[in-house]
């Protein structure tokens, strides 16, 4: 922030901030400001060296900080852990493209790409006779996605499909656009008819993407197109968009032949149960958390 788009903190007693004030000092604190900084640009803005000084101080004491900073700390690492899982992927011979199979076997579908969370495309047998599509096209009408009609036989793909299991149907419009959006469960997506062009984001930039309406410049991308007869593994966790430029079909499952059911993320759990509370004083009152933040070297 600007020296010169500040107005002079108001304060409303000896070491007390105005609000916008003390809500800056906290937010830039979080940032990794260093506590001589802020002190420094308060000074600047007409408040007095020592109360500037106490005021930052009191915030860094203040047990509604320590407990956010410790929330934005571990946020840090995870997103340092997501970078770190970036460029071991980017070492790899793959990263660079999404692997295609004329043939891929259920064992290589699931150690190789499955539980390693990453897409693939392969060859595969007709899910569905080109005639019992057209039926359940006719009866979709101008829905794009759908549950499918069980009274219409499926040959899912053999030793990597559940059956039998839900199914889905994605119906496209001749210059479909979907933007991009998450992976919440693994899918295996069997194009039926047409061709869709997709763009996947891996897992990992998910802290780089979140909330982005598309994807930010310096964020990996894999472009792979999918035809009749093919089927893509969308990974759990990953993004992705598609354009479907002369419209299709696909049929799609989300129910795999694997020990454990299918995932699903789920990026707002409900909440957990609370840590232990302060052990109370022999004496009386509540001692200070065991894990409680060092005293800030910013003194009076």
């Amino acid at each position: 922030m600007r020296d010169s788009a500040m107005k002079a903190p108001g304060t409303r007693e000896k070491h007390t901030l105005a609000p916008e004030w003390k809500r800056w000092v906290v937010e830039n604190l979080l940032r990794g400001a260093e506590a001589e900084d802020l002190v420094a640009l308060l000074t600047r803005n007409g408040v007095e060296e020592t109360h500037a000084r106490s005021a930052v101080h009191a915030e860094m004491q203040d047990p509604c900080f320590q407990g956010a900073a410790r929330a934005v700390a571990m946020q840090r690492k995870l997103e340092g852990l997501l970078d770190l899982y970036g460029d071991l992927h980017r070492q790899s011979q793959s990263h660079t493209h999404i692997t295609r199979h004329d043939v891929l076997s259920p064992r290589d579908f699931f150690e190789h790409y499955y539980f390693q969370n990453l897409p693939v495309v392969a060859r595969a047998s007709p899910v569905v006779e080109a005639s019992a599509l057209q039926t359940v096209l006719e009866r979709l009408g101008a829905a794009p996605q759908v549950e499918w009609d069980e009274r219409i036989a499926l040959r899912p793909p053999e030793g990597i499909v559940a059956w039998p299991s839900p199914v889905g149907l994605w119906s496209d419009a001749p210059g479909t656009e979907v933007s991009l959006a998450p992976a919440r469960r693994n899918l295996l997506v069997c194009q039926v008819r047409g061709r869709r062009s997709f763009v996947l984001v891996p897992a990992y930039s998910l802290h780089r993407i979140q909330g982005a309406a598309s994807i930010p410049e310096g964020v990996p991308r894999w472009e792979v197109e999918v035809s009749p007869g093919e089927l893509l593994l969308l990974p759990v966790g990953w993004w992705f968009a598609y354009r479907s430029p002369e419209g299709g079909a696909a049929v799609t499952f989300e129910s795999f032949a694997a020990p454990e059911p299918n995932v699903t993320w789920t990026p707002r759990p409900e909440s957990r149960e609370p840590t232990p509370p302060p052990r109370p004083r022999a004496g009386g009152g509540v001692a200070a958390p065991a894990h409680a933040a060092r005293e800030s070297p910013a003194r009076d």
